[in-house]
């Protein structure tokens, strides 16, 4: 964090030297106007600094009264409130006829050439300002080491030159200012360039090695370390995946032939007439939890190799609609050799534009995730259900739905695919979602009123 907030700091001071840049290339602007001014008109800026509203408020409040001159008490206040120091007011033979704090050391007559001279300037060193007042004239004095006055004439080529100087000013601070932002901007960009690069290479998961020198060189050395830290621990995930695949494949192939002797011999005796009829019944019900067994570790083993994408996809040009029909019609034939056939119906809805599309898929794992769902819709239904099959196109996706009048999925299972710590069993539809994931879809559940939920999943078209 260190670097970052130097990174802040330094091209916070980039900023200000931007606006001191832009704030002297202001004042050159001026100077230049007025040399150009003072060498062209022989003048100097005007500056005015006071108010003539109160000259005139208080002109409007000194009264004559035979022969007197009172200034009301509005008048006084205003005149308090002011920035002079002093005031006066003289008649036109020149003498004072009312004073405010006039300095004893000044004199009370002046003459007509002393007052056109103080008028315009100062009068014993104070600056003062003049307001004409019916048949007076009222003279006001400032503090000098609080107000200068300087002497200004305005030509009229002034104002005439005055938009194109206005205009000169902005242009060349647009300028400046451009010129500034595009060559701060442009080094920063170069100088975080291979920053963001390295971020990109870390998202993408590929090695990250920046050099670490500049400004953002001790972000490079972090991002290199974050890549060599990142890489080595993928390297340590690959490898235990590995090894997680390889022990539960060759777990699968250690259990598949003592399984396949117990199916054999349990469909053996299932069929022995020299047994009494319970004791074949034991039988059946020993082969139908081997071959469920079986097909549990069959589903664990396809389930790791997916995970880990140790599962090549055998794509190939294939009929959803046909798929559909062989899977429906495997699993009703099978329920009928097990004598439980009677208790299901299925019924197929493909809409004749749906039976000639052809996806490039993996047949097999497509065959796998259907007879998981509707495995799930005779499993958990024994006593028998209406289940119904369809196939729809949605966009760029085709949809395989299986719902039946059964119990339906409960919401626990729909709560935990997700949760691998789960202890509820749901390895078959784990499967189902990670054979969608694997061609571009997913599976997705539909609430039923009661709450539980019949499952459908989809496939990228073209898969």
């Amino acid at each position: 964090m260190k670097s970052l907030f130097r990174i802040i700091r330094r091209y916070s001071l980039t900023v200000g030297m931007i606006i001191l840049v832009i704030l002297a290339v202001n004042g050159c602007v001026l100077l230049g106007m007025g040399y150009y001014i003072a060498e062209e008109e022989g003048t100097q800026f005007p500056s005015a600094w006071m108010s003539m509203r109160t000259m005139e408020e208080i002109g409007k409040e000194l009264q004559e009264t035979d022969g007197t001159f009172l200034l009301s008490k509005e008048g006084m206040e205003t005149l308090e409130k002011s920035v002079f120091s002093w005031a006066m007011a003289l008649n036109p033979g020149g003498n004072v006829v009312w004073e405010w704090q006039l300095p004893s050391t000044f004199s009370r007559q002046y003459s007509l050439q002393e007052v056109a001279v103080f008028s315009r300037w100062y009068l014993n060193g104070y600056p003062v300002k003049i307001w004409t007042n019916d048949d007076t004239v009222l003279v006001f004095g400032c503090d000098p080491d609080k107000v200068i006055r300087y002497n200004v004439i305005v030509t009229s080529s002034l104002f005439q030159n005055l938009p194109l100087f206005i205009k000169a000013v902005i242009l060349i601070n647009l300028l400046v200012a451009a010129v500034l932002i595009l060559g701060f901007g442009y080094r920063f960009h170069q100088t975080m360039k291979p920053i963001v690069q390295g971020i990109e290479s870390l998202a993408a998961q590929k090695p990250v090695a920046l050099k670490e020198k500049g400004l953002a060189g001790e972000l490079a050395g972090k991002l290199n370390e974050t890549s060599e830290f990142l890489l080595t621990q993928s390297q340590a995930l690959a490898r235990r995946d590995s090894a997680r695949t390889e022990w539960i494949a060759g777990v699968s192939h250690d259990i598949r032939t003592p399984l396949s002797l117990i199916v054999g011999h349990s469909d053996r005796l299932s069929r022995d007439a020299s047994l009494s009829l319970e004791n074949r019944g034991l039988a059946a019900s020993i082969r139908r939890q081997s071959l469920l067994i079986r097909q549990l570790i069959a589903d664990l083993n396809l389930a790791s190799k997916l995970a880990y994408q140790a599962q090549p996809l055998k794509k190939k040009e294939c009929l959803p609609a046909a798929l559909l029909r062989s899977c429906v019609s495997d699993i009703y034939n099978e329920e009928i050799d097990r004598g439980s056939g009677a208790g299901y119906e299925f019924d197929i809805l493909v809409r004749e534009e749906m039976e000639q599309i052809q996806v490039r898929a993996d047949e097999g794992l497509l065959l796998r995730a259907l007879r998981n769902l509707l495995g799930n819709s005779v499993r958990h239904n024994p006593e028998g259900c209406h289940v119904t099959v369809s196939l729809t196109a949605q966009e760029e996706f085709i949809w395989f739905s299986v719902r039946d009048t059964g119990h339906g999925i409960p919401r626990i299972v729909v709560q935990n695919l997700e949760n691998p710590d789960s202890e509820v069993h749901i390895m078959g539809l784990r499967l189902v979602d990670q054979i969608a994931k694997a061609h571009g879809g997913r599976l997705d559940f539909e609430e039923r009123a009661e709450g539980s939920y019949d499952a459908r999943f989809c496939i990228s078209f073209p898969s």
